[in-house]
């Protein structure tokens, strides 16, 4: 019988794995840098973000690229996300258009939402035979207060002429006769059970749904595949170091050197895709520290996940619960994602949850154990709404945990400092960076083509002197 854990007792701290890590080939021998070299373009991070932009300027641009990792390829963010796809902000999409106007607030929308498009064509060029699934995931929403801010989301959608998100109300929803008349055509009545449905719930509370494109895949095991296709493909343009931290990056005017502990780059551009937790330095040549604006700048944080097989197969899809009475509030919101799981000798479906706990990403470590208390947090807050037939103090298959990149603008940081044109970035995951990254590195190598590029909510703006 399974020991049903309590806040007392709860389950040991345990030694984390990472189902996406486990899909990955072995790296083989370490390639650190040694010497002096120069290229065109460097790029600092083998994630998803440096892995995506190095395909997109290496297929788009004649440049040659060198591309730095301090550790092997995915093995930081990327192979310890929660492997979902989506085009969400974190941030209401009409609190962006506020701050920066309907037109690019929905531009911004459209470019994540064509980030769906730019993955495909990843994969088919790259012959990546990563699993790819897509489906309509689902929301759970339970006031007013949620519904407003996602039909104001809508109205913007609607004014730059994107797809909706279909957002269902409850006929038994408490503030059904509340909904402004504005917002009418915005969303549909249904029975509750048909919230319930959707929900994969019942007697929860829910009383809307939004509902939208979703999808998973492993990103750790694609940038894997994808840097084995650069290589092949462009053997005299691309150069590939791991196991190679970068300790300073020196912007000139026109060029940059990156010093890492083996040797230095010389090249015209330097791109970040580090995800902002990184312990290097960047300065001018009178040794100014660069930074960006307070509200772009990415602090790191610490996602805790959690995954168990189930045998039975059962469709992928993936579940977000709001648990706030307002949007932004302390408590996290808990979601799940089920997918298609391959193992070297079966195929399963792996159920996925994420949601409570947050760690400060300076202290973390990839060896730091997944803490038993969380653990328990899992069975009680997520488990009953991911499989309720499955027993509490089971273990779990997989516990991970990973950092993430965050700035308080909650949204992505892609192109050249304003002030220091040799220097770019694609950085910031803000909980969803996966699409996003791909979006960021079709975005640098336009800019590093010479493309006249409209302005953009993602352009990175000036020390701001906070």
């Amino acid at each position: 019988m399974p020991r049903v854990p309590n806040d007392e007792a709860g389950y040991p701290d345990s030694s984390p794995r990472s189902p996406w890590i486990a899909q990955m080939l072995p790296d083989g021998p370490g390639r650190p840098l040694t010497g002096e070299a120069q290229a065109d373009v460097v790029i600092v991070g083998a994630g998803i973000a440096g892995i995506a932009t190095a395909f997109w300027v290496l297929r788009d641009t004649p440049k040659d690229v060198v591309l730095l990792e301090r550790d092997r390829v995915g093995r930081g963010a990327t192979g310890r996300n929660a492997g979902q796809l989506t085009t969400y902000f974190e941030r209401p999409l009409a609190d962006i258009a506020e701050e920066f106007g309907i037109e690019q607030a929905a531009d911004a929308q459209r470019a994540l939402d064509g980030a769906h498009d730019l993955l495909d064509v990843l994969v088919a060029e790259c012959a990546a035979d990563v699993r790819v699934e897509r489906f309509t995931g689902h929301m759970g929403m339970f006031t007013l207060e949620h519904l407003i801010v996602h039909l104001r989301n809508n109205e913007v959608r609607r004014h730059g002429n994107l797809s909706q998100e279909t957002c269902l109300v409850s006929e038994e929803a408490e503030f059904l006769d509340d909904i402004p008349p504005e917002f009418a055509t915005l969303y549909s009545v249904v029975p509750q059970a048909h919230i319930d449905e959707l929900l994969e719930v019942s007697g929860a509370g829910y009383r809307a749904v939004l509902s939208d494109r979703k999808g998973c895949a492993n990103s750790g095991a694609l940038v894997q595949q994808v840097l084995a296709h650069l290589e092949a493909a462009y053997p005299e343009r691309l150069r590939y170091h791991d196991e190679t931290p970068v300790e300073r990056v020196v912007v000139d005017a026109d060029a940059a050197t990156v010093q890492t502990p083996g040797g230095i780059v010389r090249c015209g551009h330097v791109v970040l895709c580090t995800n902002g937790f990184v312990d290097h330095v960047i300065v001018d040549t009178g040794d100014r520290e660069i930074r960006l604006a307070r509200e772009q700048r990415i602090e790191t944080v610490v996602g805790y996940m959690a995954a168990f097989v189930e045998e039975s197969p059962r469709p992928p899809t993936a579940m977000s619960y709001i648990r706030n009475a307002v949007i932004g509030g302390e408590i996290p919101y808990v979601y799940i994602t089920r997918r298609t799981y391959d193992r070297p000798d079966d195929v399963v479906t792996l159920t996925c949850m994420g949601g409570p706990g947050e760690g400060d990403g300076a202290s973390w470590h990839p060896d730091m154990p997944f803490p038993g208390p969380l653990q328990w947090a899992m069975d009680r807050e997520v488990l009953p709404l991911a499989q309720p037939e499955r027993p509490r103090g089971l273990p779990y298959d997989f516990l991970w945990h990973g950092p993430m990149g965050y700035n308080d603008g909650r949204t992505r940081v892609v192109g050249a400092h304003p002030e220091h044109p040799a220097l770019l970035y694609n950085l910031g995951c803000n909980g969803i960076g996966f699409l996003p990254s791909i979006f960021g590195g079709r975005r640098i190598s336009q800019q590093l083509s010479g493309f006249d590029l409209e302005p953009s909510i993602f352009d990175p703006r000036p020390d701001d002197g906070d």
